[in-house]
């Protein structure tokens, strides 16, 4: 659903500091909703539960039709998201170069393997 989709890919339902990040879907598409869990909480393993405040969900539309998600509250969470979604695309990129240039050298060392077979052929 528009404005959850490109986060519920990126992260997986769990608690990064003190979010509580519940990615998930329905018949229609991803959802995805944030809390900010109290500051005593202590081991926090999931779950809703009324201690905490939902800050990102919802914002219009019809639930399970044409849902639109945002922020419901702005503060410091918005900016530590920010920082979150900008370190997993950075993680995301660097496992990608680094599968690219693997991709690359097993290429480079089966051509040279091709090219030393067939170079002792006579």
């Amino acid at each position: 659903m528009k404005g959850a989709h490109e986060y519920a890919n990126l992260f997986k339902t769990g608690v990064y500091g003190r979010l509580y990040i519940e990615s998930t879907s329905h018949a229609r598409g991803r959802t995805f909703h944030i809390y900010v869990i109290p500051k005593d909480t202590k081991k926090f393993t999931g779950g809703i539960d009324s201690s905490m405040v939902e800050v990102y969900g919802v914002i219009s539309g019809n639930p399970g039709w044409t849902e639109e998600y945002g922020w419901l509250h702005q503060g410091k969470w918005v900016q530590d998201f920010e920082v979150l979604v900008k370190d997993l695309k950075d993680k995301i990129l660097i496992d990608e170069l680094r599968l690219k240039k693997q991709n690359e050298e097993m290429i480079v060392k089966e051509k040279l393997r091709i090219k030393t077979l067939l170079d002792t052929y006579s």
